[in-house]
């Protein structure tokens, strides 16, 4: 199974950033310019490093020319979640030196001292993201002047539209709701993700800590839920491949989707609604325990190299923060569902929600209970 068929198994139970807990301020004492970004001293290259990231989610080329460049073996492991990455770290696990956290995710990591700030003067490829919602994305938002990851892929989650089976132009999450697509419809196993198109289509903020929203957007999906077929974030492209009509999905699966024989623009679209979607980021971080450091920040730069990116993007289908890689894309259909400047500041962030995040898990289990 690929990363982005894992992502939304968290369940949040117990792990939003307030319950975890904040850094705490370094005591003892006071630094000349306690906002420096740290400098990396010990520059000795260890024999290898070990990259914790979900399945399928690195080209084993740009691992071996890494190897190749600096002599350092990439030596890989593989979580299934967010939550089994926090669960290990909070634990005490040691040993991984780099790691793939899900946007919302960082800032559950780095406020819980679990992340090492950034040496940004070791990561001069950082140049190539351009976007400014990428460089200061609101899950790393560099408030204690320091940063803790750098981005990776990206992508949106909208409906993937079978248009040999759906006559009508698709512009909104309304036809979600649509008593004629009854078991015609899947829909994210995913609390945010789906509790997030309710409250979309409601004119509510994805992010709301509002109780009385969240319950109207709880019980809209309880209302829809005898229309939906099933609840799957882990086939949601075989979903779109076998004719399910209406798939809520994320871009990147739609891509590979269209990529497979048979299938065609003519036959599956992709659509972000009018009411609005969800942008989703991954970032790449060095956890607090990060046995060599400066090999993990070379790792971090070496994949900001708009080749590498490229490389990366080619192999698992999902779209480079690095904007020069997208020259390097290959697929015709991977590069056409490139989201835009306009279409990123369009979309919303699902962030870290601190104590209210439970108000969501609980929401989510009425939703799925009912």
């Amino acid at each position: 199974m690929s990363r982005r068929q894992f992502v939304q198994r968290a369940a949040l139970l117990g792990l939003s950033a307030s319950a975890i807990g904040s850094i705490l301020a370094a005591c003892g004492k006071k630094e000349t310019n306690p906002t420096a970004s740290p400098r990396i001293t010990d520059t000795t290259l260890p024999a290898k490093i070990v990259v914790f990231n979900w399945s399928d989610y690195m080209s084993p080329k740009v691992l071996k020319d890494f190897e190749r460049e600096y002599g350092v073996k990439c030596e890989t492991a593989y979580y299934d979640g967010n939550e089994e990455l926090t669960s290990k770290l909070k634990a005490g696990v040691t040993g991984y030196d780099v790691i793939f956290p899900t946007d919302m995710w960082v800032s559950v990591l780095s406020k819980s001292g679990l992340l090492q700030p950034l040496d940004m003067s070791l990561i001069p490829n950082f140049k190539y993201v351009t976007q400014p919602v990428m460089r200061k994305p609101p899950f790393d938002p560099e408030t204690d002047g320091k940063k803790y990851s750098v981005p990776y892929m990206f992508g949106t989650t909208g409906l993937g539209v079978r248009l040999d089976k759906v006559a009508e132009t698709v512009d909104s999450w309304n036809i979600l709701w649509d008593e004629k697509y009854k078991e015609q419809i899947s829909m994210l196993n995913a609390s945010r993700e789906t509790l997030g198109v309710a409250l979309m289509r409601a004119g509510y903020s994805v992010n709301t800590t509002d109780q009385g929203q969240l319950d109207e957007a709880t019980n809209a999906l309880i209302e829809q839920k005898p229309l939906v077929l099933l609840y799957d974030s882990a086939n949601d492209r075989r979903s779109m491949l076998t004719g399910v009509p209406l798939v809520h999905c994320w871009d990147g699966d739609a891509a590979l989707a269209l990529r497979s024989p048979g299938m065609s623009v003519e036959k599956l679209g992709y659509v972000l609604p009018k009411e609005g979607h969800i942008t989703w980021a991954d970032g790449v971080a060095i956890p607090a325990t990060a046995p060599s450091p400066y090999a993990a920040h070379l790792f971090l730069n070496f994949l900001l190299d708009p080749k590498n990116a490229a490389e990366c993007a080619n192999y698992i289908g999902y779209q480079p923060v690095v904007t020069e890689a997208a020259q390097y894309i290959t697929d015709p259909i991977q590069k056409s569902m490139r989201p835009s400047d306009e279409i990123l500041s369009q979309g919303q962030f699902a962030l870290d929600l601190g104590e209210f995040e439970r108000a969501y898990t609980e929401a989510w289990t009425r939703v799925k209970s009912a």
